[in-house]
């Protein structure tokens, strides 16, 4: 049977996650980003725009040189040269975990991804980026850009968790676009949020060396209440439009739940549900407690294959 992790089982300081909003779509994610959860919140574009307001640390890069910069091998180019490395490293520096938030086939958003992933190898952190990938309707040319970046992207941060928008119509098919949009940001923030709960500063290391080797994963969340919970958790969250129909194509899952009671029999409960769904895949499993959840399990889970 496939090797079963646990997060949470180092020592007991919270790791230090930085989470960078970057280009317009980026930074209107980030705003979902709970300003209490304890994080470091970064907007990053290319000129000031209001999807940036509120958020404590700001960086205006120009456009013409992020791409340039982003493509640098770390192996051959191995400090921080650039004005604009410089002031990344800024914000992000002596993080366990740094994580790109970025809508791909635009200008700026998986560049500047792709700068972050390699100023935060330099600087000795791990990383991911959490994108989103154009609706098939916006035409070749943006999704040609976008495929473009994941190529790039992928040579630069530990792993990319991708949410393409056309599974969103799946999800929402009569909510007006911006609204589904919100939505969006909604869902990607929450796989997020709840790493950042659920991780000490040991492990950062341990979920990146999870994820890399697989070269997109997907979300999906569940819930569930009273006796059946995790089996309802955990079959919501099997059920997503972004995961594959077929199941046995998984080979790696990362779980994290949160209960009022999230303690070694709920993990285990988890644990054994995910078994008979996926028996084949390796997982990697976390918690944090929530009081207010009473008799309710809150579960996200990132699926590799």
């Amino acid at each position: 049977m496939p090797d079963v992790l646990r997060l949470g089982q180092g020592e007991p300081v919270r790791a230090r996650v930085a989470v960078v909003g970057c280009g317009g779509a980026g930074c209107n994610i980030l705003q979902q980003v709970p300003a209490d959860l304890g994080v470091t919140r970064v907007a990053l574009n290319d000129a000031p725009h209001r999807s940036m307001a509120g958020i404590p640390s700001r960086l205006i890069l120009p456009n013409a040189s992020l791409e340039g910069l982003a493509s640098l091998d770390e192996a051959a180019v191995k400090q921080l040269s650039s004005p604009e490395e410089k002031a990344i490293s800024g914000p992000i520096l002596n993080h366990d975990l740094v994580v790109a938030i970025a809508g791909l086939g635009g200008e700026t958003g998986g560049p500047a991804a792709a700068l972050i992933g390699r100023v935060a190898r330099i600087v000795g952190s791990r990383s991911l980026a959490f994108v989103t990938q154009p609706f098939t309707a916006e035409g070749v040319n943006r999704r040609s850009a976008a495929e473009r970046s994941l190529a790039v992207l992928q040579r630069k941060v530990d792993g990319i968790v991708s949410f393409p928008n056309d599974e969103l119509l799946r999800l929402a098919p009569k909510l007006p676009l911006l609204q589904a949009f919100q939505v969006l940001g909604a869902i990607m923030v929450r796989p997020l949020a709840d790493l950042a709960r659920s991780m000490t500063r040991t492990d950062a290391a341990t979920l990146c060396d999870v994820v890399r080797g697989v070269s997109r994963w997907r979300f999906g969340g569940g819930g569930g209440r009273g006796k059946h919970r995790a089996f309802e958790a955990v079959e919501e969250a099997l059920a997503s439009p972004w995961l594959p129909e077929n199941r046995d194509s998984l080979r790696r899952l990362v779980v994290v739940f949160g209960a009022a009671d999230s303690g070694d029999a709920l993990a285990e409960e988890i644990v054994h549900e995910i078994r008979l769904a996926v028996p084949s895949a390796s997982l990697l499993i976390g918690s944090y407690s929530e009081p207010a959840l009473e008799d309710r399990l809150r579960l996200s889970l990132l699926a590799g294959s």
